[in-house]
């Protein structure tokens, strides 16, 4: 176990991009070497969920018990840093969307935003179905929540992230007439009459906007970023082993 008292050499591992006749040499070499922990699944939603509400446990049960077997420490991680492509094309508000609102399209990763009430729908029901199945496995020593949080993009300008907010903003002031004070807003007749006028920061003629507004935006990206993981965390807490952890990590520009 991972007890603070030494110093564990681990690797990311993707049991998933190997034939499964490499999975024992792969691991019983990593232990030769002084590799006695993997870091696994983080990009696999796929192989949880082929297809909307279908779940499916057959490959990561089998890879674990092959974990087990050769003496390998797993951290196994949540896959929501890739929604598959069934997810974004039948639910196109997932994505995020550039400043100029056009959405960024499956095909690399984090393309999606942590505001949208139906991504964070499926996101606690994939969470749910892996740590009530995978929790128990003794090769399982802790998880980690998706997988570098905000990495490649941390900024988000979808409907959703606009809807989301103004929630915030609705939270942090009360009243218009205290954002329209803490934001200076009589400037160049910025002020806000209605919530639904405002929106995440947009392009201007410009190329500027109010500079209280992206600050508080950037506190906002901070606060939808905690959220996610705190939702997660909250439902893995429900079922993880005595002993194991929970972390995560994050690129934070």
């Amino acid at each position: 176990m991972l007890n603070g008292n030494t110093i564990e050499l681990g690797v990311c591992y993707y049991p998933e991009h190997w034939d499964t006749s490499f999975w024992k040499e792969d691991m019983l070499r990593m232990k030769s070497y002084g590799i006695g922990v993997i870091r696994v699944a983080e990009f696999a939603w796929n192989l949880f969920e082929p297809e909307e509400g279908r779940f499916d446990d057959s490959f990561w049960d089998r890879f674990l018990n092959v974990a087990k077997d050769c003496g390998m420490q797993v951290i196994f991680c949540t896959p929501t840093a890739t929604p598959p492509v069934w997810l974004t094309e039948k639910y196109p508000e997932v994505l995020n969307c550039d400043i100029y609102g056009h959405p960024v399209y499956h095909g690399m990763r984090k393309h999606h935003n942590m505001t949208s009430p139906v991504y964070l729908d499926f996101v606690k029901k994939i969470v749910e179905h892996i740590a009530a199945h995978y929790s128990a496995h003794p090769a399982i020593i802790g998880w980690q929540i998706d997988n570098e949080l905000n990495c490649e993009v941390n900024e988000f300008y979808s409907e959703s992230d606009t809807a989301a907010f103004r929630l915030f903003l609705q939270e942090k002031y009360g009243t218009l007439d205290r954002l329209n004070e803490a934001w200076g807003t009589v400037f160049w007749n910025q002020t806000y009459t209605e919530w639904e006028e405002i929106y995440v920061p947009r392009p201007t003629p410009s190329n500027s906007t109010n500079p209280h507004e992206v600050l508080d935006y950037i506190r906002f990206i901070s606060d939808s970023t905690c959220r996610f993981a705190r939702m997660q965390s909250d439902i893995l807490k429900k079922y993880v082993k005595p002993g194991d952890f929970i972390t995560t990590n994050g690129l934070f520009g």
